[in-house]
């Protein structure tokens, strides 16, 4: 392996990480605002439920983000692989 070669796997790695702590921090908040929804609920808090309902979407909105990043890191990594097939 080359040193451009390490440093990509590196730089994957650590993108693939990163990803994944937002993951995790997107299950704390969901179960946060889960919560909050049931508060709101409960006391009839329109505007609480409106913001665990916003806060949710905004959740799901990152995970699609998350996943296309995954997918389009995916799609390079066999594009790169191709091309090394390729130049061999």
């Amino acid at each position: 392996m080359t040193n451009k070669t390490i440093l990509r796997e590196i730089h994957r790695e650590n993108k693939s990480i990163n990803r994944n702590l937002q993951r995790l921090a997107n299950i704390g908040l969901i179960g946060l605002l889960g919560k909050s929804a049931e508060v709101a609920k409960k006391t009839d808090d329109s505007v609480g439920k409106t913001l665990a309902k916003t806060g949710l979407i905004l959740v799901v909105v990152s995970e699609i983000v998350l996943m296309i990043a995954d997918i389009i890191d995916y799609r390079e990594e066999k594009i790169e692989q191709q091309l090394e097939e390729d130049d061999e």
